[in-house]
């Protein structure tokens, strides 16, 4: 089973703590639609959290991860 970009962007959030801009995105995994994962994920249950930074001459976004959503139990019928 081969990872998608959606999971490698979700992994990223959940081992990385200074979060992710669309720069890591592409140096790190070659994805360049960070935003659409960030919003699939949001859609999913995903709390995340995102601020603007400037350096003076360019402005990104990065995003943080708040929490993920619980997995939601299967009760087996005995």
């Amino acid at each position: 089973m081969s990872i998608t970009q959606q999971q490698l962007i979700e992994d990223h959030l959940r081992k990385r703590k200074k979060g992710i801009t669309s720069w890591d995105a592409i140096t790190d995994y070659g994805i360049t639609r960070l935003a659409k994962y960030i919003h699939d994920l949001r859609s999913t249950g995903f709390r995340i959290d995102d601020r603007y930074e400037f350096d003076g001459h360019r402005k990104w976004k990065r995003y943080y991860l708040i929490s993920a959503p619980k997995a939601i139990s299967k009760k087996v019928k005995k």
